[in-house]
């Protein structure tokens, strides 16, 4: 069986790609004389092809890498550039020598993945190198620090804020397409020294995800008092005054009903028998409610928490004057009913709702 990094494992291998595998540098010279052509892909299995170079890159084979170099192998294919192999596979040496002849150190994958991510996942002692070699940490590392965060590799945290990454980094990827900060992630995961970590390294606790949510938000939802505890007390005062919530929400016409039952008493209700599953939805204090928008609709996130259902929230819909739901994984909202219509038999109202989804 010969294992080719994370591209699998296969009984047997084309006689090119056997060379390239056992670094034989005479056989892969020889199979070029015959007319090999270095930049096609040789098939492995059904649904795997590699070029030359991504099988020498891959398998870490340097005297064979120099011989595709010589014969003029391109190191910059758009989307599979040969310094992301490189630094997730391979060390130092290799790099330099890319780096020599010519490999752009800032090439992107097709999925949009840096050299500093590719490192991350494989080789985390080539990140120094490519800092080193020129490739600009504060601008590509920002990624790399919100995936660090999320493994809680505090060692990497700790080199790539001292070395000027953002730590309040939020661009959208296809991992975070909601602009997750390193904060939010880290409150996500209901990481509490990880927060505090970040806060103390002086992580903007103020910061809005893409939905709305902020990271007290976040611990709120997952039931993390410590935690929401622990943001609140970094937060602007004016984000905990409820007249100053009511303000803010004036446009919303929100009615005294659902105000009442956000401000006053129990802010759960259980569902008993809910042909759904859907045992309890739990709300927000109206303080902690959340503007958000999906598309060009304005909503305020009223729900904490609609059980075995966490990309399901339950919303106020200022526009349709009712309560709504946004389903934030499908980017869909729909409505439900009026709010004393769902106090009045909210079984019934939630039941309907499941129904139609």
């Amino acid at each position: 069986m010969f294992k080719i990094g994370n591209q699998g494992t296969f009984e047997t291998l084309p006689d090119e790609a056997m060379a390239i595998y056992k670094g034989d540098v005479i056989a892969v010279e020889e199979f070029i004389k015959q007319s090999m052509d270095i930049e096609k892909e040789i098939t492995l299995s059904k649904y795997i092809a590699l070029t030359p170079l991504d099988i020498a890159l891959i398998t870490n084979q340097l005297p064979v890498i120099k011989v595709l170099v010589e014969r003029g192998v391109n190191l910059n294919v758009k989307d599979n550039p040969a310094i992301l192999k490189a630094v997730r596979y391979g060390g130092e040496e290799l790099i330099r020598y890319l780096h020599q002849k010519g490999a752009k150190l800032n090439s992107l994958s097709k999925v949009k993945s840096n050299a500093y991510d590719e490192a991350y996942y494989g080789n985390k002692k080539n990140i120094a190198v490519l800092k080193d070699l020129g490739l600009d940490i504060q601008k590509y590392g920002g990624k790399t620090l919100r995936r660090a965060v999320s493994d809680h590799d505090l060692q990497t945290i700790q080199y790539l804020l001292d070395e000027g990454v953002d730590i309040n980094y939020n661009e959208p990827d296809m991992v975070y397409p909601y602009k997750a900060t390193p904060l939010t992630v880290a409150a996500r995961n209901n990481n509490m020294k990880m927060v505090q970590f970040l806060v103390e390294r002086g992580a903007d606790v103020t910061i809005q995800e893409k939905d709305g949510e902020r990271a007290y938000t976040i611990a709120v939802s997952q039931k993390n008092a410590e935690m929401a505890e622990y943001l609140k007390s970094h937060e602007p005062q004016d984000f905990h005054s409820l007249s100053n919530k009511l303000h803010v929400l004036k446009s919303y016409k929100l009615p005294d009903i659902l105000i009442r039952f956000l401000t006053e008493g129990p802010r759960r209700i259980d569902l008993p028998d809910n042909p759904s599953g859907v045992e309890y939805i739990e709300f927000f204090h109206l303080i902690d409610t959340v503007e958000m928008k999906l598309g060009r609709q304005k909503l305020l996130r009223i729900s904490s928490d609609v059980d075995q259902y966490s990309h399901i929230l339950i919303v106020w819909n200022p526009s349709k004057k009712m309560i709504g739901f946004a389903d934030i994984e499908h980017q869909e909202i729909g409505n439900i009913c009026t709010f004393p219509e769902f106090l009045a038999d909210p079984v019934e109202k939630i039941t309907e709702f499941f129904d139609q989804m």
